[in-house]
């Protein structure tokens, strides 16, 4: 299948019912994109990690929480990926420090923050800022290395 071009949104509520809907978002946008395997599964944790995370975390009172993924592909190169939330104020990668490094010993590691490790690990350029009232964490996927020639 040829690769397309795109810029492509997807509103979710903060709740694991929604999950499904954004499973399948990413899924068809990485089908649109061309995504090879991995790729498209870097991207699927990624969006696994934060939107788990939002729904654990990001729950403060009656108001319900949403959920936006931005995704921009041009069929050549890699995927970038937006995600934010209006969820209170709150920069997960602040807490994954040094020691959070996926080298360090099971038992130097503090309980919890290695999915945020992970999603450092998966994306490249990730960067996270507060701005008008969202969390926005945004990332390149890049592409898969071709395949080594023997």
């Amino acid at each position: 299948m040829a690769a397309g071009t795109g810029n492509l949104s997807l509103l979710v509520a903060a709740d694991h019912r929604d999950f499904p809907r954004l499973q399948a978002f990413v899924e068809e946008a990485c089908e649109n994109a061309g995504c090879a395997a991995g790729q498209r599964l870097r991207v699927q944790l990624v969006m696994e990690e934060l939107f788990t995370n939002t729904v654990k975390y990001g729950q403060s009172g009656a108001s319900p929480v949403s959920i936006t993924l931005f995704l921009e592909f041009d069929g050549k190169g890699p995927m970038t990926v937006r995600y934010e939330d209006d969820a209170p104020r709150h920069d997960p990668f602040e807490q994954a420090g040094e020691d959070q490094h996926l080298s360090a010993s099971v038992t130097k590691r503090r309980i919890g923050g290695l999915g945020i490790v992970l999603v450092r690990e998966l994306g490249k350029d990730v960067h996270y800022e507060w701005s008008g009232g969202k969390n926005r964490v945004s990332f390149v996927v890049p592409l898969d290395p071709p395949p080594r020639q023997y």
